[in-house]
């Protein structure tokens, strides 16, 4: 490995060793148009969560957030009127595994 091909490396895992916490969230809107909307804003703004609808409920959706845009995120749900869902231990595994960051403790 010559020197150049070093440098690549630490820097690569370097980023991996300290990724941006992520959040996870289950949010209720107050119909279908509610995640119509929320799609909408998200587009027009300059977040970048990933979301994905809910498919036993029209208005609901589960979210992953970066920790640097957590706030921005909460700021447009509350402004659309969406409520947040407390999750236990079991349903944040669940809601990482819908996401492909892990498997469902048992």
């Amino acid at each position: 490995m010559n020197k150049m091909e070093g440098l690549q490396e630490n820097t690569i895992y370097h980023e991996v060793s300290q990724p941006n916490p992520i959040y996870y969230g289950y949010f209720i809107g107050e119909n279908r148009k509610s995640v119509f909307k929320l799609k909408s804003a998200l587009y027009d703004s300059q977040l970048n969560p990933m979301i994905i609808k809910d498919a036993d409920h029209q208005n609901a959706l589960f979210a992953k957030v970066l920790d640097c845009e957590v706030d921005k995120f909460l700021k447009v749900i509350k402004e659309l009127n969406f409520k947040k869902v407390k999750l236990n231990k079991h349903s944040i595994d669940e809601v990482k595994w819908v996401f492909g960051d892990g498997w469902p403790s048992r």
